[in-house]
């Protein structure tokens, strides 16, 4: 982990809702696995916007000494990075968290991912085709609608969402519904194996997908997105209710858990 000021590559936009962030990664630092992130401080947030307070963004690509992210602007943080150019310098801490572990050579990977949850499934299913896991990997992905799906540059990005079975809340493209009711469906024509589940998302979409899993009797692993105000463990902001009891903290305990270690009621 580190401090590091970055040149930015590429910030551009790739849907009406996404947008694709490249950054310049020290050659001696430790490359980011999947399910990592990075906090980030734009210069361009002004006083009184809460400028102290760093934003948590998760991992989607690595090549070629660049980091990737995948976006959406959703308040005064996210918009003052989307105003950043190429060249531009950003103030990032990384790399974060806890990564996903490789599934058991007899296990077939299932990854599962919505939201600003989609990134590190991208992500994920690179870095596991690259590692020529035994077993099969099927990624699923959910949008509200066709017009959501970004187009994406960025090569392993593009092949791993050009590879997924996907659905659509509107039924525009894919399977008529949620990713999570997508997933099922499809299992269900599968029978019973040895699976470990990965998904990263909504709330909602984590807690199917780790009962389903529970169901089965198979691992699950989950990302869940909190808020972030240091990103160290400092501050305790980002506290999830555990199953045992008290809370464990997304961004040093996390934000990779063992769907069974979380309170999913209390969550919810």
């Amino acid at each position: 982990m580190r401090q590091f000021e970055a040149l930015i590559a590429t910030n551009e936009t790739i849907s009406p809702t996404w947008k694709a962030l490249s950054f310049a990664w020290p050659p001696d630092l430790s490359i980011p696995e999947p399910g990592q992130f990075f906090t980030f401080r734009p210069s361009t947030l002004m006083s009184g916007d809460s400028s102290l307070l760093r934003r948590p963004l998760a991992f989607a690509a690595f090549k070629d000494n660049k980091a990737f992210a995948l976006y959406q602007v959703r308040g005064n943080g996210t918009r003052a990075l989307a105003s950043l150019c190429t060249g531009s310098s950003i103030d990032l801490l990384g790399p974060l968290g806890t990564p996903f572990s490789l599934p058991e050579p007899d296990e077939a990977a299932i990854l599962v991912g919505g939201g600003v949850g989609i990134g590190p499934m991208l992500y994920l299913h690179h870095c596991l085709q690259n590692a020529k896991i035994a077993g099969d990997i099927k990624l699923f992905l959910g949008f509200r609608s066709a017009a959501q799906i970004p187009v994406i540059p960025q090569a392993s990005m593009a092949k791993a969402l050009a590879s997924a079975f996907l659905a659509t809340d509107d039924g525009s493209v894919g399977f008529s519904g949620r990713v999570a009711e997508a997933l099922e469906a499809q299992l269900a024509t599968e029978g019973q194996r040895k699976r470990r589940f990965y998904a990263c998302g909504p709330v909602p979409m984590l807690s199917a997908v780790a009962s389903l899993a529970k169901r089965e009797g198979n691992p699950a692993e989950v990302s869940v997105e909190q808020w972030m105000a240091c990103g160290v463990g400092a501050c305790y902001g980002c506290a999830v209710p555990s199953i045992s009891g008290g809370f464990l903290r997304a961004c040093v305990d996390g934000p990779v858990f063992d769907s069974q270690t979380l309170d999913w009621e209390a969550l919810r």
